[in-house]
């Protein structure tokens, strides 16, 4: 039995700033799902295999909803290993706080079984939400009625953020995605189709 984990954060907007909500009271709990491995061989792995199924997944989401195609930023790429390499340390599941970043990114993250999964099934996870996404203003988009059931789903899509970059890092036990994106999304008051 494998299990995996996602958060995903929120952007708050005021006439007079914006900041993250990620750590705060507003974030969602993380979803834990359970699911039943078939095979006992590790997944293939390599930066080269992350880029190309994070931009694949990433992008045909985009498509279906009609938003542009995000571009790889290695400068993304770079904060999201770092932070992915700390949450392997230190086997927290919680977003970044981002302190003193101007301006913050759009973060989405996602933990499981290491080798369990591969890179297309750990963003797999998040593009399924779009199965609870409803049309409406941030964070009133979810059919469940819990913002945090579609998350994810909505960063992926948010037309505005323009370039996403991706890593994963690793502990004894479970494997860390974190994909960075710029400018960040789920802005509350906003239409996740529209930003």
């Amino acid at each position: 039995m494998h299990i995996f984990r996602a958060l995903s954060a929120i952007l708050l907007i005021t006439p007079a700033f914006a900041a993250c909500s990620a750590g705060t009271s507003q974030s969602p709990e993380p979803a834990t799902f359970v699911e039943t491995r078939t095979s006992m061989e590790p997944k293939p792995r390599g930066e080269a295999r992350l880029q190309s199924a994070m931009m694949r997944a990433h992008n045909d989401a985009r498509v279906r909803v009609g938003a542009p195609k995000l571009v790889w930023n290695s400068e993304l790429a770079k904060d999201a290993a770092i932070y992915a390499a700390s949450l392997a340390r230190t086997g927290k599941f919680a977003h970044d706080p981002q302190t003193g970043r101007n301006p913050r990114q759009g973060e989405n993250l996602w933990m499981g079984t290491r080798d369990a999964y591969s890179y297309g099934e750990m963003i797999g996870a998040w593009v399924d939400e779009d199965r609870y996404f409803k049309r409406g203003l941030f964070p009133d988009n979810s059919t469940t009625g819990t913002w945090g059931d579609v998350a994810h789903y909505t960063q992926i899509i948010w037309p505005t953020s323009l370039r996403v970059g991706c890593a994963v890092a690793s502990n004894a036990r479970d494997d860390f995605l974190v994909c960075r994106y710029s400018p960040a999304g789920n802005i509350v008051g906003r239409d996740p189709l529209n930003g």
